[in-house]
Parts: C-alpha cells; sequence; structure tokens
C-alpha cells in the first residue's frame, strides 16, 4: 500500500504517464524531463535527492519509469514508448536485478564500470520500495552483494548509498510525524544501520536535514528540535 506521503507525487507520474501514451511519437528525452519538471513544480513537489543536486529531474526519470512499469504495469504492451524515452532507465532497472541476484561483477561490467550508474541501478529499486512496489529487504540485500566485492568502486558506491538511504528513511520518518524526538531519531537510525547490516558512514544530521527540507519540506524548527541542530 502506497503510502500517504507518496500519493499526490504517484498521482502526478501517473498523469504524466496518461500524456506520454497519447503523444510520445512526438516527444524526446529531453521533453519528457521538462514535463516532469514542470508537473513537479506546479503541485511543489521536490525531486528525490540527496547532496548532490546535479540533474535532479533527469534522476526523477526513474520515479516515472518505476510507477509505469510495476506501478501501472504497461511495459509489455508499450515496450516501444520505454525504448524510445526511458531507454537508460531499462537498463538500470536490469542491472539492479543483477544486484539483488548476487551477480555484482556482471552488474558493474553492464554497467559500464561507472559508479554514477550502479548509483541509479540502486535508485532504481529504491523507488520501488519507496512506492511500495518492493520489499524492503531487496535494498538491504543489493548494499550487502555490493559492499562484499573486491573492487573498491563497488563498495564505495555500497556504503556511499547506504548512508543516503540511511538519511532518507529518517528525513521521511519526520516528515510523516514517526520520529518526533531526539533519542527516537538515534534509535531509529542505529535501527536502519543494523537492517543495512554493513559498515558504512551513517550520515550526519545535517544531511538528514538537507532530505528533511529539499524533498519533504519540514519545517525549520522541528528539525531544530529533533536533529540537535540548527537548520
Amino acid at each position: 500500500m502506497v503510502k500517504e506521503i507518496y500519493r499526490e507525487r504517484i498521482k502526478v507520474l501517473t498523469d504524466i504517464w496518461s500524456l506520454l501514451m497519447e503523444s510520445w511519437e512526438s516527444l524526446s528525452r529531453e521533453d519528457v524531463i521538462e514535463i516532469v519538471k514542470n508537473a513537479y513544480t506546479k503541485k511543489n513537489i521536490k525531486p528525490f535527492r540527496g547532496f548532490n543536486a546535479d540533474g535532479l529531474y533527469e534522476k526523477e526519470l526513474v520515479s516515472l519509469f518505476v510507477v509505469g512499469k510495476y506501478g501501472l504495469g504497461l511495459f509489455e504492451d508499450n515496450k516501444e514508448i520505454f525504448d524510445k524515452l526511458l531507454s537508460k532507465e531499462e537498463d538500470y532497472d536490469e542491472i539492479s536485478k543483477l544486484i539483488i541476484d548476487g551477480n555484482v561483477n556482471e552488474a558493474f561490467e553492464k554497467s559500464g564500470n561507472s559508479k554514477e550508474v550502479l548509483a541509479r541501478a540502486l535508485r532504481t529499486t529504491f523507488t520501488k520500495i519507496i512506492f511500495s512496489f518492493e520489499s524492503e529487504d531487496k535494498m538491504y540485500k543489493s548494499l550487502r552483494n555490493l559492499n562484499i566485492s573486491e573492487k573498491d568502486e563497488i563498495k564505495h558506491t555500497s556504503r556511499s548509498f547506504s548512508r543516503f538511504y540511511t538519511a532518507f528513511k529518517l528525513a521521511e520518518s519526520i516528515a510523516e510525524g514517526i520520529v518526533r524526538d531526539r533519542l527516537t531519531y538515534i534509535a531509529t537510525k542505529k535501527a536502519i544501520a543494523i537492517s543495512i547490516g554493513i559498515e558504512y558512514p551513517l550520515p550526519k544530521a545535517d544531511y538528514v536535514a538537507l532530505i528533511a527540507k529539499e524533498v519533504f519540506n519540514v519545517n525549520k524548527k522541528i528539525l531544530n528540535k529533533i536533529l540537535g541542530i540548527k537548520v
């Protein structure tokens, strides 16, 4: 069941799919990015993000892909639309499945030995989970599988994304009103780290605050109280 906090976002992405179904032949990937940006701006929806703010709306095509394929079930009957406008996201999805299955070296090879592409594949799994299309254990499994690699680039991607995922889940919990005080915040952070099950740098309070503000529009006073910092 989709969380209330994401219902408007998914509705907007669903509406975009209605437009794509009608006009896909005349659209480019760049057009779709602009459509997502305009639709989000109109509804005051912020892109998912961590520290890196580059290409935020291009990254949101992962959300569009996930809603189209896993939420609306459009992929099989409309593959030509995906192939034309979201071919990169198709690749990310395939790489994400390789990671979950433990085929990490194959996943890295398919990514062109790119940490950025590996991170997009993890973002695909992340988005399925956030939108309640996939169970959270798939994220934990992915991060653990990457972390046992002997390749530094792969291990670094695992640890970096673990920090982002922890920060995002904390920000989400604050936005939902589940985490309301500092003690619960600390306990929740530790619980997420235990669930992930690898050693990684835990996110600092300013990272959680960034996501809480920029993605969920959480009030600064609430963040000051819970995080114990001046936002």
